[in-house]
């Protein structure tokens, strides 16, 4: 008797709760989607949005030089003077746009705000900032700067023209999601400034009657900041916010950005309520019902995206499954901000899976793969050889699928086939592919493929760095970035070391050893070997020999650089690096 009271007891409580689940939940189905824009999206977003070259203008303070390049250059008009806040990608696009806007609000530049150290935003600052302009940036603006134009310069540079179209035409690409195409050519031309005044956290200065209050601000880059003008009830975000789904991972190469930083960097923007937010790249947003709605979209679309990962990673989902299932609520998936024109969900899921989880997804076979040019020889002969494999290729294309057509053309390219006719396939199949996608920088990069697989495509030149650039950069930046300049053919089999002396900088010794280089400040670890040369100069001649802007042979022979010991020695040590940018 008691066994079946309990057994009746148990089954009203979990009828209860049933009942109740269904009344506080009732349907218990969240539909989602994924509105992958259409390809004649594009058109139109290069026409609306982004449009001609022009100013816009809100009210007589704020002035946005939009369409002549990648990023917007805004003006901000004080009593004493105008405030630039970044400053596109070259001197001869930020020149264009100082002249358009000095039509409209000219006058000197009292300041130049920097909101992060991408190249489109800083690469025109030597048109605007005179030798003694105040520029502000984060304390991070400048290792961040190094670390992503230095360190992976090459990598950063390829992948960057790839993304952004450098070869393209205007009928295949007629803007990038976020403005004017870029111009690499012109981009070689380093116009770029680090910052005079830096911060972290929070900072303000004013003047002509405004108020520039600078907070830092994680998001599209860790260095980020954001400005508010409470004159003006406006924001100006730089990339933390565009038209456009955010790049939340970057297909040229980056780490996996701070999406929680992103949500609470945009956060701190909607708790300042603006009226007006102006953003570096596509249009302003004006009215603050307006700005509200665009800030609270972003930034749920934002963490949607984030914690569904989170749920499917912790249900034991592998990351391709992950990013299959990236997806959108209805009411964001529709939402203008959020078209994936630029960033895209499926990347952006791949990257905050990677950032939490590392690469390995818990897939066995992802342990001990076998290499895979030789995995895809098999592949190929399993399926009948080359031949049958671009059969099947193209008859994927000829179905509408030509995203199956490029992975399997891709398996011949990894299996080491040379063949020109190969390659001409697969490139036909990428063209195809970008043909059906809007988002400008997947499209722009298969575009880019297709033609480097053609032999069309040039390598990326290397730029020159600017006095101001080379003394603007820190001095242990200079020996981080020397180290992976190393040709480890040319030093597995050396153990010898070099001792710098700089000054006020103090000593520093580098030695070689089994093809890495070793960066000592201060006194040498034990061990080291004797230094076959002391060299005397100053840190801004190291900085200049190192950045390849001067060689070691002028510095010697002008005394700027003495060596003690073996001047042999010290150029043969020299010559086991690859110098410059």
């Amino acid at each position: 008797m008691k066994k079946r009271l309990f057994a009746l007891t148990l089954l009203l409580v979990l009828a209860v709760v049933f009942a109740y689940r269904a009344l506080r939940f009732p349907g218990g189905v969240l539909e989602t989607s994924r509105a992958v824009p259409p390809p004649d999206a594009l058109g139109a977003h290069c026409d609306e949005v982004i449009g001609e070259k022009r100013v816009v203008s809100i009210g007589d303070r704020i002035h946005v030089a939009i369409g002549f390049d990648l990023a917007n250059v805004i003006l901000v008009r004080t009593d004493e003077g105008n405030v630039i806040i970044d400053t596109a990608m070259s001197p001869s696009r930020a020149e264009e746009a100082r002249a358009a806007l000095a039509e409209v609000a000219d006058g000197p530049v009292v300041a130049v705000i920097l909101t992060h150290s991408h190249i489109d935003h800083v690469g025109g600052a030597s048109v605007f900032a005179g030798p003694d302009t105040p520029i502000w940036g984060t304390a991070g603006f400048t290792r961040h700067f190094v670390k992503q134009y230095g360190i992976f310069r090459e990598i950063e540079t390829i992948r960057g023209a790839r993304q952004f179209g450098a070869h393209l035409p205007d009928e295949d690409q007629p803007c990038s999601a976020l403005g004017r195409p870029i111009d690499l050519d012109a981009a070689m031309a380093l116009g770029v400034r680090m910052p005079t005044h830096t911060f972290e956290g929070e900072a303000r200065f004013s003047i002509g009657g405004l108020t520039f209050e600078l907070v830092e601000a994680r998001g599209e880059t860790h260095d980020h900041l954001f400005v508010h003008v409470p004159e003006l009830e406006a924001v100006f975000p730089g990339d933390n916010y565009y038209r456009a789904f955010p790049n939340l991972y970057s297909i040229r190469g980056t780490a996996p950005r701070d999406v929680r930083g992103w949500i609470a960097s945009l956060d701190a923007i909607r708790r300042r309520d603006p009226a007006v937010l102006v953003p570096s790249h596509t249009p302003p947003v004006e009215g603050r019902e307006a700005v509200r709605d665009a800030l609270t979209s972003y930034r749920d679309g934002i963490q949607f995206l984030h914690d569904a990962v989170v749920r499917d990673a912790n249900r034991g989902f592998d990351v391709d499954r992950v990013a299959e299932r990236a997806a959108l609520p209805k009411a964001l998936a529709a939402h203008p901000a959020l078209q994936e024109l630029y960033g895209q969900l499926d990347w952006s899921a791949r990257a905050i899976y990677a950032n939490a989880l590392g690469w390995f997804d818990g897939r066995p076979e992802a342990l001990y793969p076998k290499p895979r040019g030789e995995r895809a020889r098999v592949l190929v002969e399993m399926s009948g050889g080359a031949d049958a494999v671009i059969a099947r290729a193209r008859r994927a294309r000829d179905e509408g699928d030509p995203a199956l057509a490029v992975e399997l053309l891709a398996l011949i390219r990894d299996a080491s086939d040379d063949d020109p006719r190969h390659h001409a396939e697969l490139a036909s199949a990428l063209r195809d592919l970008a043909g059906t996608l809007a988002n400008t920088n997947g499209r722009a990069y298969l575009l880019e493929m297709a033609l480097e697989l053609e032999g069309q495509a040039r390598a990326p030149e290397r730029p020159t760095p600017t006095p101001e650039l080379v003394d603007a950069v820190p001095l242990e930046m200079v020996f981080e970035v020397m180290a992976t300049r190393l040709l480890p053919e040319r030093a597995v089999d050396v153990h010898e070391s070099v001792r710098f002396e700089l000054g006020d900088e103090g000593g520093t010794s580098l030695t070689l050893r089994h093809g890495v280089l070793e960066v000592v400040h201060g006194a040498p670890l034990p061990g080291t070997p004797e230094p076959i040369a002391v060299i005397h100069t100053t840190p801004g001649t190291w900085k200049r020999l190192a950045m390849g802007v001067e060689s070691p042979v002028a510095a010697i022979a002008s005394g700027e650089l003495r060596v003690e010991g073996s001047v042999t020695g010290l150029l043969r040590f020299l010559d086991r690096f690859r110098r410059g940018l």
